[in-house]
């Protein structure tokens, strides 16, 4: 992981920016089941077309794509890029991209006879700038962590590794390949399975990439991924929740807006919400709320101690006033803004959504493209997800649709939505320009005596009183632009933005235009 001594906000054009994304269709096609089984929006509130890509007769059938997958497709036009089962990266055709195999090591890569990954959130696709290159995130265990797992009488199954690979899809006359592979982010750190989500920077361009890296504990690591760079780690360690032990379900979100943060893990009984700081990637004015505990509506299951305790997913509606959260039996609409519990708690749906036989529990959430939300599910042998029609309307007006989202020619069963951020999030101008990060490592500029002028500037700056000392020029993300020994440097061919000149440990911002 690149080590990185100055850090700032990256400030990019933000007209462009938001322009891009207000047409960007990255996530319009969703990979929801084994055999590359889809769902593809238009961009409007129809419900989605659905299909397969493989057939029985592609190579390596069966495909497995069991809840810890993620997929990309062209911001342009749509058309799904590749896939990734959290082990393996596949393209449309169901090939193996090349040195797109053993994304993870080898014990866990060989756990099953076909290499997939089922914990929700254990991979995530971001686009490395818009060259055609993509960051592919995987949480994984190293061999050493897997051999933990398979101890006797072992009950603990921690991940104690990030990795990223970079894609470049330019590559193998538009196939692919893996340029950059299994590269370390976290290692040695005992963190859940799942919990792994990104929302766009305040510039619109760059990703903040949060990752749940306790295990028992509540702490989030986030990083700054930019085209050039993968910035971090931060850590922020909050007292609780207690999320336990139980890592196999679970999800963090981000609402519509990119403003709040919340997460839900396994057998943890709280839901943690938090504001996010878009510039700054921090959490702030962390919430705590206890999770209803409900029947199962199934007597034998309803027993002391049996009760519907286990959480799947969570997600925000499109407006943002209400939380939505899926326990294996039961979902929730959860209005967050009501002090009265017994007021802000909704259950939409209690119970099965089919026959007990036929019911395989309640999963990840993740809104469509449409401004539905689509309930996964634990287990992969029907073809049938529920759907909340109506997500901004309260209680039982949301519109809880059973088995409405259907793919009938579906070569194995549904499991979940992919794992993909918020793609069309634009730059939040009210934010820009952003405060720098780790300032302290620039020096006081408030105490700097370095003189500048003109600033702005769109030709040159002048340097004063410092002749013959070395001038650094970086850019608005840290990375030097240049040094020079000289008093006046040229900026015309630069673009616009914000610089910084560092003369003697006396450092200043300065403004292109």
């Amino acid at each position: 992981m690149k080590k990185v001594i100055y850090l700032l906000i990256s400030v990019i054009s933000i007209t462009s920016a938001v322009k891009t994304n207000a047409q960007n269709k990255s996530a319009y096609t969703w990979i929801v089941g084994n055999n590359a089984s889809y769902g593809k929006f238009d961009g409007t509130n129809n419900k989605p077309q659905t299909g397969s890509f493989y057939t029985m007769s592609a190579p390596n059938y069966p495909y497995i794509f069991g809840g810890g997958h993620s997929n990309i497709c062209d911001s342009i036009t749509g058309k799904l890029l590749f896939i990734c089962n959290g082990m393996v990266l596949y393209d449309t055709l169901g090939n193996i991209i090349d040195n797109g195999d053993h994304l993870v090591p080898n014990s866990i890569y060989n756990r099953n006879s076909y290499p997939d990954e089922f914990a929700t959130q254990a991979s995530l696709i971001l686009p490395k700038g818009s060259n055609g290159e993509y960051y592919v995130f995987i949480t994984t265990a190293s061999d050493s962590m897997y051999a933990t797992w398979m101890l006797p009488n072992a009950t603990r199954t921690p991940n104690d590794l990030l990795l990223y690979n970079v894609v470049d899809m330019n590559a193998n006359g538009g196939a692919g390949k893996v340029i950059k592979k299994n590269i370390p982010l976290i290692t040695h750190a005992e963190m859940g399975r799942t919990n792994m989500q990104a929302c766009r920077h305040a510039n619109g361009v760059d990703w903040w990439l949060l990752k749940k890296s306790g295990y028992e504990t509540n702490e989030i690591t986030r990083f700054l991924v930019t085209k050039d760079s993968i910035y971090g780690p931060y850590k922020q360690i909050f007292s609780e929740p207690d999320f336990g032990i139980c890592d196999a379900f679970g999800q963090s979100c981000f609402s519509k807006d990119g403003k709040k943060y919340a997460s839900v893990q396994c057998k943890g009984r709280q839901l943690f919400m938090a504001d996010f700081d878009r510039c700054s990637g921090e959490l702030k004015n962390p919430k705590v709320f206890n999770i209803p505990i409900d029947s199962t509506s199934y007597a034998p299951f309803d027993n002391v101690g049996n009760f519907d305790s286990i959480s799947g997913g969570g997600g925000f509606s499109p407006n943002g006033q209400f939380f939505y959260l899926s326990k294996l039996f039961n979902i929730y609409q959860f209005e967050y803004n009501i002090s009265d519990s017994s007021q802000a708690w909704y259950n939409i749906k209690r119970g099965t959504d089919t026959t007990w036989v036929s019911f395989e529990y309640y999963g990840k959430l993740q809104l469509g493209a449409d401004g539905r939300i689509y309930i996964g599910k634990v287990g992969g042998g029907f073809k049938q997800f529920s759907v909340i029609d109506f997500p901004d309307l309260k209680g039982a007006a949301c519109g809880f649709c059973r088995k409405c989202f259907r793919v009938d020619n579906a070569l194995g069963g549904l499991n979940s939505p992919p794992n993909v951020p918020d793609f069309n999030l634009g730059a939040d101008v009210s934010m820009l320009p952003c405060a720098p990060l780790a300032i302290h490592q620039f020096g006081n500029l408030e105490m700097s005596q370095l003189e500048i002028y003109p600033n702005p500037s769109s030709s040159i700056f002048y340097i004063k009183n410092r002749k013959g000392k070395k001038k650094v020029m970086f850019n608005s993300v840290g990375q030097m632009v240049f040094d020079t020994t000289k008093e006046a440097i040229e900026v015309s061919r630069l673009s616009k933005g914000v610089y910084y000149i560092k003369v003697e440990g006396e450092i200043k911002k300065v403004v292109v235009e």
